[in-house]
Order: structure tokens, then C-alpha cells, then sequence
């Protein structure tokens, strides 16, 4: 901390930085055009790491790390630049012949160069003892499974079995359900999602307008939400052609719960806010992607109170019970490096509750300490504007989920059922923003040194 430098950092590290942190906690400093300068060069970066690259979007990319570069002439000394700076005007040339840029980096290799350096055991001869341990484990490995019946002892259970779809892992407890509306509501969004039952919620739609044709669609839908699993059961439990797993779900679910604090599906690791208090990880955010009556689909952020897994005889439904933030009144916003923000404040949606776990994907909140209050000058030091001197927003970045390897599962994009958020993206032409000032390479930040404003000089022509 003294020196101000990091030490240690590998070369992922040094990704893991530019993509993801550095734009974050330079949001509350520096002048804003260096400022937006250089979160311009991180989302450029952010956005060729991407697993998916539009082709169109190639030409757009080399405007965007051709202005940053630029403006970063404008405010960094030469002795900055280097060739690994001037590299960065090829990446998006390399892309449209090799392909995303995950494709052809060296990160594998310099992950697998660990295992190989366990194998030395000669350091005089490292080549041979990294040759004979990698040929002893190629043969180990076939003649294993020429072996009948083989029975590995010692090998633990991985403790990612069962991980793609849903196993519980923290607090488990049985409760019985006293709150029988909460229960319906469960049951209901078990039931909306369900595409067995979806003929039948269009039917029972009809029938509500057709006995009440004055209502307002407000509370046709209300009252369609209050009787619809009533309804079903009778209609569905008086027919025998009907599939078995509707059926199951027509009976609606048993009065004890399971709840836990911790739950592993789809991939990611999940816990409850109560559990995330305890714990040094954060794995209560969600979100999930909502399509309106008007067909414009949503992003939805909240985190998780309550994690419930529903009994319905054979089929067990996991649920998380959540506290949503409203899309409206700045309690979701996109700011101007696309950056999306949330106020954990604003919630809302509180007679939706319910999500299916399988459909929700996790996110992270970042303390936006470019929103902590100010400090107060005309008052004393320790005085603030506002009521705590927490920050009033987060900045949600999306969660990395690991399911290649877990369950024998070689394809991710099979379980990929959840659209990814969009990288954030700097739309304002940084270089301009230097250009208007008259020191553009002058700090703010200190009062010592000479400022040099440039001047202008209208040389007449002469013919």
C-alpha cells in the first residue's frame, strides 16, 4: 500500500482487473473525461472476452480502442506507451480471422504448465521428469480402463454432484406451512411455469372474462390468480387420460416444506441473504428475465430471503422466495458507461415472491461508491449529507457459473438457458471530451506545478 503497486498479479489477474474492477473503482475518481477514457478501454476489453461476438459489431470495436487510444495519448506522458499498447490496435483484426478472443488466449496453457511443473522431480533434469511423469499417467490412465468392475478407493464424492439439477446443501429443515397464501402463491408460480398446465390457465382466463365481462383485465387477472388452482383441481382430477405429471401438480403440493439456506443448481451456488451474513462469498443476488403482456421482456434484481423445495409425491420443485427491486423510480438504471445500477431500497413486486430455481441466474452487487454521500464541509469532518455514509446504489455484475466437468457434462452450451447480460459499453467519443478542455493533460487532483494552457494562432495565408 505504501509503494501503490500490485505485486503477484498474473496474467489472468491482470484480466480480471481490466474487465471487471478497474471500471468499477474508478467510477467515484479522477476527472471524468480520464475517467471515461480509460472504462472505455476496459469495456472494449470486456466486450472481445465475450464467449459470443457479432461480426457486424467488428468495426464499431476498432472506433472504440482507436478513440481510447488516442485519448490516452492526450493525457499519459510518452514514456507510457509501449508496443504492448499499439497491440491493442490489432486485437479486433485478429478476432475476424481467429474468432473470439477466449479461443486463442494463453490461458489454458499457462494453467496446464502448473501441472506439468508438479511432475519434476529431478530438478537437473526437468525435461525428462516432465516426459516420464506425463507418459506414466497417459498409461496409468488406459490400462484403467481395460480394468472390469473397478472400484477406486479413497476418491471422495465430488461435492458438485447433482449440482445441474438442484441439490440442497446448507440448513436443511422441515416445516410445516402455516401461511397457507404464501403456500398458494408458490403453488400458483409452480403452475404458471409449468407447459402442461399452460392450456389450461388460457381456458380458465376465458371462462373469468365470459362470467365477468365488465371487470377491468386488472382484476379478471387477480381473480383468475386466486381461484385458477382450485379450479384446476376439479377439472383436471375428474379426467384419467391426463398425463401423470399433471396430475401430481393439479393436487398441489404437501403441507410440510423443506427450506435451506444453501442450494446448488444450474451450475451456480446459491444462498440465502441470512446465510450471505455469515458468510465471507456472496451468492443471495438473482436475476431473472420476465417477458410483460406486451411482449418486451425485463431484467429483474433481487436476492434471495427463503429457499423452498415444494413436494409434489415424485417430483420435488425448489423455489426462492425473493425480494425484488422496481424497474421504475430508479430502482434499476443504466448509467452512462452502461453500467447497470440498482437501489436495494426500492423494492417491490411483492405479491410475486416466487421464482423456480432453475430459471433464475445469479449476479453480484458492487458498492457504487461513486454514490456514498458527501462529506459535508460547513459542518464538522465527521458529519454527513444523508443518513448514513453507506453507498445509495450497487453495480450488478453477473455471476460465472462452472458446469463443464460437473455431472459429466462436456457441452455448456446445452445448459446455457439463461441469456447473458449485456457487457457495459462507453458510447461517448472520449477523445472528444479531452479536446474541449484547455489543459487536457493537466491533473486535477493537487495545486502544485505550472498548468500550460494551449493557445491559439491565426497565421494570416500569404499568396
Amino acid at each position: 500500500m505504501k509503494e501503490k503497486k500490485f505485486a503477484h498479479v498474473k496474467s489472468h489477474d491482470c484480466h480480471v482487473l481490466m474487465t471487471q474492477l478497474i471500471p468499477i473503482a474508478l467510477r467515484g475518481i479522477l476527472p471524468a473525461n480520464v475517467r471515461a477514457t480509460i472504462i472505455k478501454l476496459c469495456a472494449f476489453l470486456n466486450t472481445i472476452s465475450q464467449k459470443a461476438i457479432d461480426p457486424s459489431s467488428l468495426s464499431r470495436l476498432q472506433e472504440d480502442v482507436v478513440q481510447s487510444l488516442v485519448s490516452l495519448e492526450m493525457i499519459f506522458p510518452p514514456s507510457f506507451f509501449n508496443i504492448m499498447t499499439h497491440l491493442l490496435v490489432h486485437l479486433v483484426k485478429e478476432i475476424g480471422i481467429l474468432g473470439p478472443v477466449f479461443l486463442h488466449n494463453m490461458f489454458p496453457f499457462e494453467r496446464y504448465f502448473a501441472v506439468l511443473k508438479k511432475y519434476v522431480r529431478n530438478r537437473a533434469r526437468p525435461e525428462g521428469s516432465i516426459a516420464k511423469g506425463y507418459v506414466t499417467e497417459e498409461v496409468i490412465e488406459f490400462c484403467v480402463d481395460y480394468v472390469e468392475e473397478l472400484c477406486p478407493i479413497g476418491i471422495p464424492v465430488s461435492r458438485h454432484e447433482g449440482r445441474l439439477i438442484g441439490k440442497g446443501t446448507l440448513g436443511r429443515k422441515s416445516v410445516n406451512a402455516t401461511d397457507h397464501a404464501t403456500l398458494s402463491k408458490a403453488h400458483l408460480t409452480v403452475l404458471q411455469q409449468s407447459a402442461l398446465v399452460a392450456p389450461y390457465m388460457e381456458e380458465h382466463m376465458q371462462i373469468v372474462r365470459s362470467i365477468y365481462p365488465l371487470k377491468s383485465e386488472t382484476w379478471i387477472t387477480k381473480h383468475h390468480n386466486d381461484t385458477f388452482a382450485t379450479w384446476l383441481q376439479k377439472e383436471v382430477m375428474a379426467n384419467d387420460q391426463i398425463h401423470e405429471q399433471l396430475a401430481w401438480l393439479a393436487r398441489g403440493p404437501a403441507n410440510s416444506i423443506l427450506m435451506y439456506q444453501g442450494y446448488e443448481i444450474n451450475g451456480y451456488t446459491f444462498y440465502t441473504r441470512a446465510q450471505d451474513n455469515k458468510s465471507t462469498n456472496q451468492n443471495s443476488g438473482v436475476r431473472i428475465d420476465a417477458t410483460d403482456s406486451s411482449g418486451q421482456t425485463n431484467s429483474y434484481f433481487g436476492y434471495i430471503e427463503e429457499i423452498w423445495e415444494l413436494d409434489y409425491g415424485p417430483l420435488k420443485i425448489p423455489l426462492f422466495r425473493c425480494q425484488w427491486v422496481k424497474l421504475t423510480g430508479k430502482g434499476v438504471d443504466i448509467d452512462e458507461y452502461g453500467m447497470t445500477t440498482v437501489d436495494l431500497k426500492e423494492l417491490g413486486y411483492r405479491d410475486e415472491p416466487f421464482v423456480l430455481a432453475k430459471d433464475v441466474t445469479q449476479v453480484f452487487y458492487v458498492q457504487d461508491m461513486s454514490s456514498k454521500p458527501r462529506k459535508d464541509k460547513s459542518r464538522n469532518k465527521s458529519s454527513f449529507v444523508g443518513a448514513g455514509d453507506e453507498p445509495k446504489r450497487h453495480i450488478v455484475l453477473a455471476g460465472k457459473r462452472k458446469i463443464v466437468g460437473v455431472d459429466d457434462v462436456t457441452d455448456e452450451e446445452e445448459y446455457n438457458k439463461v441469456e447473458d447480460m449485456t457487457p457495459f459499453a462507453v458510447e461517448v467519443d472520449t477523445s472528444i471530451l479531452l479536446a474541449e478542455e484547455e489543459a487536457p493533460y493537466a491533473r486535477h487532483d493537487h495545486n502544485e506545478g505550472t498548468i500550460v494552457k494551449r493557445t491559439i494562432v491565426n497565421i494570416p495565408l500569404v499568396e
